[in-house]
């Protein structure tokens, strides 16, 4: 375990995996009782298995990570796991594939870290008075997540849309299933990964629930954050309240008599 610039351990494990027909783990570090919550021993003795712990729509890539195919031998990828508490937490992971000895054996390198470990805390004074204002003023919904979809900036109007927060500043450091219900959770990240796959807005009407436990609706939009190699680092999004105007739009449709 390492720490990051913000002298804080990051959390990872990384595993060794046959890609055989089941696949076999041949190592894991012990990091991953701190990650996931269970025991390297329970991978190596197939009680556990890395495939059950994926998030279902992140399947695309486990089929990417346990397929034999090694055109592309290595990269980076963001998955979602569950831990053993039940709730999602999400992973960046490394993977490198390579073909072992003479045969076509297939064999599968993963480093997995904690996401929200690998945040760096923004100094305050360093963050733009500006910046901070709008952060408190705004009625939108803004918000702004680095590559891993950890909060690094919000709005304090997110926090009408939440069951645990009162600042916006608690988002920092934050991923949408540590403030959010994991099925609200769910939809917003569905946009984040359009963001990160390359388009160059993602955009949805989308429920959300309120603090007062009513159900609401808000349009939302995420936009890539860019370096200046054109590498996507990021993503900002502005999202707002529409629930007033969809519940009078279909109470007017309801009203107008069919002909």
């Amino acid at each position: 375990m390492i720490q990051n610039l913000n002298n804080t351990k990051i959390v990872e494990s990384s595993f060794i995996i046959a890609l055989s027909q089941p696949p076999t783990v041949l190592s894991v570090s012990e990091g991953i009782d701190r990650l996931l919550g269970f025991k390297a021993n329970e991978f190596l003795d197939g009680s556990m298995s890395l495939q059950s712990r994926i998030h279902d729509h992140d399947q695309d890539i486990a089929d990417d990570l346990f397929s034999s195919d090694i055109e592309l031998a290595s990269g980076t990828f963001n998955i979602r796991l569950r831990h053993a508490d039940g709730r999602i937490r999400c992973v960046k992971g490394h993977y490198a594939k390579s073909i072992e000895g003479s045969g076509n054996s297939v064999t599968l390198t993963l480093l997995l870290q904690d996401a929200k470990s690998l945040w760096r805390q923004q100094e305050e004074q360093n963050m733009m008075a500006n910046f901070k204002a709008m952060m408190d003023n705004t009625d939108d919904y803004i918000y702004f997540k680095d590559r891993n979809h950890v909060f690094n900036g919000a709005s304090q109007a997110l926090v009408k849309i939440t069951q645990s927060t009162q600042h916006w500043t608690e988002f920092l450091g934050l991923t949408d299933y540590d403030v959010f219900l994991e099925e609200y959770a769910d939809i917003y990240y569905s946009l984040e990964k359009e963001v990160f796959a390359g388009v160059d807005v993602a955009h949805d009407i989308q429920a959300t629930l309120l603090q007062d436990g009513k159900k609401g609706w808000v349009n939302n939009r995420k936009y890539p954050i860019r370096n200046n190699d054109g590498e996507i680092i990021g993503l900002f999004g502005v999202a707002r309240d529409i629930t007033d105007t969809l519940v009078s739009g279909l109470m007017f449709q309801e009203s107008v008599p069919l002909r």
